[in-house]
């Protein structure tokens, strides 16, 4: 299953249409362009569960657990660069959320996510450059499931005996 930040990269990748490597997951090991190019960075905020529940599903072999939980997660997506392409460009990410090809990838792993939200003006002093940050948050709605087989009550091993401390008489 793919991560959340994975979708977000995919679509920001095709509708921004950057050069390779420009957009990746915060924490991936990866290095600050040297140019002063447009660099979008994509984290975690917050995952807050609002649904979580187990059935039970009898299937020819036996019975599967099926664990269900609904998430809503929240992205910080951080345009960042050293030129104006970040203070330019950020409404572009707005847009790229929004498109044809944004809805294409949620249908197709059955997720939402928003559309409307902030842009906020983060930049500061980097070194002896201004570094223009401007960073959005959306929310994606999203559902994990497990699957797995377990046993049922007549399949657990009875390996103890019950032998009472006391008898009746």
């Amino acid at each position: 299953m793919s991560s959340t930040l994975d979708f977000i990269k995919q679509i920001i990748d095709h509708e921004l249409q950057l050069p390779a490597g420009r957009v990746w997951a915060y924490n991936g090991n990866q290095d600050i362009p040297k140019d002063k190019d447009l660099f979008i960075i994509l984290s975690f905020r917050q995952k807050t569960p609002y649904s979580n529940k187990t059935k039970y599903v009898r299937t020819e072999t036996g019975l599967n657990e099926v664990q269900t939980t609904n998430m809503s997660e929240d992205i910080l997506i951080s345009c960042i660069s050293q030129n104006t392409q970040a203070r330019d460009r950020a409404h572009e990410v707005l847009l790229a959320l929004n498109s044809f090809y944004s809805q294409g990838i949620q249908e197709a792993n059955h997720i939402h996510i928003s559309t409307t939200n902030n842009i906020e003006d983060n930049s500061f002093i980097e070194a002896t450059s201004n570094l223009n940050r401007f960073d959005l948050d959306c929310r994606v709605m999203r559902a994990y499931q497990k699957i797995q087989a377990i046993d049922y009550y007549d399949k657990f091993p009875n390996t103890s005996k019950f032998e009472p401390d006391f008898h009746i008489n």
